[in-house]
């Protein structure tokens, strides 16, 4: 079977890992990928189970003496396709247009997740052995909480233990440009919860005396942003830290068209943000607050006059280097008490949250990496940051203090997330030929 036809099987699994009812899906995906390892020749192949959570897939190949360790991460689960009727072709009916393949996970992370491990039976295959010794771990709520593995991780650094962790879960720049991802921002993500009257009242009985939620909300949420983009939170952007002029400089070196990312990537009248900073900084090594949704009242079709007792917003923030998860939390908290007019009770629940992370580009394994890329595109490696948040980076950092190489080949327009996903098979089999190559060059690092 073709390392294509063996990604169409691992797409139609509906591994969504926030839905009870894909709970045997998702083990049916780790089951999946514990096999390919498993026919692959890796050692110790192995399902790590806990009540209540999705499985990891753990195994290993540590044949190689005196050479690096390498700790390979992926994940199986993907995001719900919702809204359906906006898919071309079915979600989980993997379809070729053109030099693409549309599906659910396609580019996050299945796709991905395929690389590493096709390239990991390919070596294999033609030698019977691989060059250093490679840890694999691949999990399936990176889409939901994590739990299953921040818990084995934290209790398992020794097993674990290795150089560095390569992570493909990123994206080229550009199509045809090797990239690798040096920063990503960390995030705190809650609920801001608006509580008012005991229930929902008439408006016009109790229109101008009783608190109204859905009106408490908004205020809140103005006063911690103001349209200028900049949050007005006191104390939020302490300890920024800025990227260095070196690093600035090679961004505007990198080829972005503000114009074309504003048509094709974004579709709006206009661009936002903060005044003084280009798009890449803004997007990369600025933090941000966004509010991702906003219940309460009533919302069905028609009209009913009454005054919303209750109201919710969902509210991230992405933070930067310098920037502390904790102490966002505590100046978020304290902006919403000052912020919260009278007759209203609030509060803000975190879900998660993880600081920044930030690798020096010049480590001898970000050079392996870059000198692999380089081989097979043709082209030198360039560098970016990302905008979004990989827990994953931080916890390895954190527990095994080894940094990752985030070497992914991914597209800005593949749609992650979004309804019509989909993986440029190109970059599927580039993909393939540069981490196989990495695991070479890595016997060279001193």
């Amino acid at each position: 079977m073709s390392v294509l036809e063996q990604l169409q099987d691992f797409l139609r699994i509906p591994s969504i890992s926030t839905s009870p009812e894909h709970i045997a899906d998702c083990r049916r995906a780790a089951e999946w990928v514990r096999q390919f390892l498993l026919d692959a020749g890796l050692r110790k192949t192995m399902l790590i189970e806990k009540d209540g959570q999705h499985p990891l897939v753990y195994a290993e190949w540590l044949e190689a003496p005196g050479q690096p360790t390498l700790l390979l991460y992926g994940h199986y689960d993907v995001q719900p396709p919702d809204p359906l009727e906006l898919w071309i072709s079915p979600p989980f009916e993997p379809t070729i247009r053109g030099e693409d393949i549309f599906a659910r996970g396609a580019c996050d992370d299945k796709g991905q997740v395929m690389i590493l491990l096709e390239a990991l039976r390919r070596t294999l295959q033609d030698t019977g052995r691989l060059p250093i010794n490679v840890k694999v771990l691949i999990e399936g709520e990176e889409e939901s909480n994590g739990a299953n593995l921040v818990s084995y991780v934290s209790a398992n650094a020794a097993r674990l233990s290795a150089d560095a962790a390569l992570i493909c879960d990123t994206e080229l720049f550009a199509p045809g440009l090797p990239t690798l991802c040096t920063g990503l921002r960390g995030g705190v993500f809650g609920e801001l919860h608006v509580h008012g009257a005991a229930q929902d009242l008439h408006s016009g009985v109790y229109g101008g005396a009783a608190p109204n939620a859905v009106e408490a909300a908004a205020q809140i949420i103005a006063a911690l942003k103001g349209v200028d983009g900049v949050v007005r939170i006191p104390g939020f952007y302490d300890g920024v830290q800025p990227p260095d002029p070196e690093e600035l400089a090679t961004w505007k070196t990198l080829p972005f068209n503000e114009a074309e990312y504003l048509k094709r990537e974004v579709g709006s009248v206009a661009l936002t943000g903060e005044a003084g900073y280009s798009v890449l900084e803004r997007t990369w090594a600025r933090p941000t607050l966004e509010v991702h949704g906003i219940v309460g009242g009533f919302v069905a079709k028609g009209f009913k006059t009454v005054i919303p007792a209750k109201a919710h917003a969902k509210i991230s923030c992405r933070l930067v280097p310098g920037q502390d998860p904790d102490q966002i939390v505590t100046v978020m908290r304290k902006a919403i008490a000052k912020a919260t007019p009278p007759g209203i009770v609030s509060r803000f629940d975190v879900f998660s949250s993880g600081p920044a992370s930030l690798v020096n580009p010049s480590h001898p394994i970000l050079r392996a990496a870059a000198q692999a890329l380089a081989e097979t595109f043709g082209r030198p490696t360039v560098y970016m940051r990302s905008g979004g948040s990989i827990p994953v980076v931080g916890l390895f950092q954190q527990a095994l203090g080894i940094p990752s190489v985030l070497m992914g080949f991914g597209l800005p327009d593949d749609n992650l997330h979004a309804p019509n996903e989909k993986f440029h098979l190109p970059n599927l089999y580039k993909g393939i030929e540069s981490v196989s190559k990495f695991l070479t060059v890595l016997t060279k690092v001193p």
